[in-house]
C-alpha cells in the first residue's frame, strides 16, 4: 500500500514525540491560544494517533497527522482539531531556547490564531490560503506581526496583526510589504486589499497614515481588539483627530551654526548639524536659513529619526527626514511629520508663532525630502513610497557614501523611482 503523502504513520509520530521528550531537558508543548504545557512523562500519552496532554487545570486532545518540521530543539506536528479542522502544535526544549523564547513563541502563535479567527468572522466567504509567523528576512517581514492571505475566486487580501504592547504604528510598514510581496507572487490573483488587526487604543497613528496613502493603490480594512475573542471595525477616514502641538519658533535657530563632533554613535546628529549649517547642500532651492528642528510634537509617536523644516526661496515649505543608516520605518515616520507640518501650515500656526520671519510662505503642501547615504536607504523604502498619496511630493536624496568626509549628493529620485 502506498503511503498517504498527507499523513505519517501514527507509530512513527509517537516515536518521534517520545524521542524528543526524552532527549529534551525541559520540553513543552505549545498550541496557538494556549499557555505552554509541560511535556513530562506523567503529563502526556500517545495511543494510536491520539495525543493527550494535561496539567492540573487543562486537558488537550489532538489527532496526529504528520510531522511538519523537525529541527534542533523543536518539533512541529500537524494535527486534527475538533470539527476536523487542521492545526499545528509545537514541541520546544525550553532549556535550549533563548530566555523568554518559549513565551514569545506561544504569544505569537496565539496571535496567529486570533488573526485566523478574525478573518473567519469578518470575511466569512473567503478562504484562508496562508497564515504564518515565520521570519522572512529577504522581504523584511517580522515574526512579531503574524500575516495571512485570504482568497475568494480570483481576488485576494493580505492581512497582518499587531500584538499588544508592540510598536503598533509599525504594523502598516510590514502590512504594505506583505501586500506588495503577495502581489508579485500571486500573478493570477488580484490582491487588492490589506486587513490590519490592531490592539484597541493603538490604532490612531495607523489610521492617520492610511488617510495619506494612495486610494487607488490599495483598499484597507482596520479592526481593533481588546480581547482575543472579538474585534470591531474602524473607519480610518473618520477615526480620530490629529494630535499635535507646535512650539513657538526658537530665536536661536536662525544662525544654524550648531556643530556636532562626528562620532560613529552620533551619526544622525552629525548629519543633521551638517545640513542645518547649509541646507542648499541637499537642495539648492532651499533658503540657507532659518532651518528648524522637530517643530511639532504629538502623543504616542515614536521618533528615532531627526527631522528638519526649511523653506524654498519661493516660500514653499520643505520637510527633511534624515537617516545615516538603513531604517525600514523611515518613509512612514517621515509621513507622520509631514502631515503635522502640513496641518499647522494650513491653520496659519507657523506664521502666528514666528516661523520664517520675513518669508511669505506658499500655500502649497510641503515637499518631503528623505536624505540618507546613497547605500543607506532600506531596500523597502521604494516599495513603501509607492503607496503614498500623489498629494505628497516626496524625493529621496542619496548622499556620498563617505558623507562625513565629502558631503555631496549622488542622486535624486522623485516618488518611487529606482536608483538602478
Amino acid at each position: 500500500m502506498s503511503r498517504n503523502p498527507h499523513r505519517d504513520p501514527a507509530a512513527q509520530i509517537a516515536a518521534r514525540i517520545g524521542s524528543f521528550a526524552s532527549a529534551a531537558r525541559d520540553p513543552v508543548l505549545i498550541e496557538p491560544g494556549e499557555p505552554p504545557f509541560a511535556l513530562a512523562p506523567e503529563c502526556y500519552s500517545v495511543e494510536g494517533a491520539r495525543l493527550d496532554v494535561w496539567d492540573g487545570e487543562r486537558h488537550l486532545s489532538r489527532k496526529l497527522q504528520r510531522v511538519a518540521a523537525d529541527r534542533a530543539g523543536m518539533l512541529e506536528i500537524e494535527v486534527e482539531r475538533f470539527g476536523k479542522r487542521t492545526g499545528r502544535i509545537t514541541l520546544l526544549d525550553r532549556a535550549r531556547a533563548p530566555e523568554n523564547a518559549v513565551d514569545r513563541k506561544a504569544a505569537r502563535m496565539a496571535l496567529r490564531e486570533q488573526l485566523r479567527l478574525c478573518l473567519r468572522r469578518q470575511f466569512p466567504n473567503w478562504r484562508i490560503a496562508e497564515i504564518t509567523t515565520e521570519v522572512f528576512l529577504e522581504h523584511s517581514l517580522s515574526p512579531v506581526y503574524p500575516r495571512a492571505s485570504i482568497v475568494r475566486g480570483d481576488r485576494a487580501w493580505a492581512a497582518v496583526a499587531a500584538p499588544p504592547g508592540a510598536a503598533t504604528a509599525h504594523t502598516l510598514t510590514f502590512g504594505l510589504l506583505w501586500l506588495d510581496y503577495l502581489r508579485r507572487r500571486e500573478r493570477t490573483l488580484l490582491v487588492d486589499g490589506l486587513c490590519l488587526l490592531l490592539p484597541a487604543g493603538g490604532e490612531l497613528e495607523t489610521c492617520l497614515r492610511i488617510r495619506w496613502l494612495h486610494p487607488a493603490a490599495a483598499r484597507f480594512a482596520v479592526f481593533v481588539y481588546d480581547s482575543p475573542h472579538d474585534e470591531a471595525p474602524v473607519d480610518p477616514a473618520r477615526h480620530g483627530n490629529l494630535e499635535t502641538a507646535l512650539v513657538a519658533a526658537p530665536e536661536t535657530e536662525g544662525t544654524n551654526q550648531t556643530r556636532v563632533r562626528r562620532e560613529p554613535s552620533k551619526n544622525e546628529a552629525w548629519l543633521e548639524s551638517a545640513i542645518r549649517r547649509d541646507p542648499r547642500r541637499v537642495d539648492a532651492s532651499l533658503l540657507p536659513e532659518p532651518v528648524y528642528r522637530q517643530v511639532s510634537t504629538w502623543a504616542g509617536a515614536e521618533r528615532g529619526i531627526p527631522d528638519l523644516l526649511a523653506a524654498e526661496s519661493g516660500g514653499r515649505l520643505a520637510v527633511l527626514e534624515l537617516k545615516a543608516a538603513a531604517e525600514i520605518h523611515l518613509p512612514l515616520q517621515a509621513l507622520d511629520y509631514w502631515m503635522r507640518v502640513r496641518w499647522h501650515h494650513e491653520q496659519g500656526d507657523l506664521a502666528r508663532l514666528g516661523y520664517f520671519p520675513g518669508v511669505e510662505l506658499s500655500p502649497e503642501p510641503p515637499r518631503l525630502l528623505l536624505a540618507a547615504p546613497a547605500l543607506g536607504f532600506h531596500p523597502s523604502t521604494e516599495t513603501i513610497v509607492r503607496y503614498f498619496s500623489p498629494a505628497i511630493e516626496v524625493e529621496r536624496v542619496g548622499l556620498h557614501v563617505e558623507w562625513f568626509q565629502e558631503f555631496r549628493v549622488m542622486y535624486r529620485l522623485r516618488g518611487a523611482g529606482s536608483a538602478a
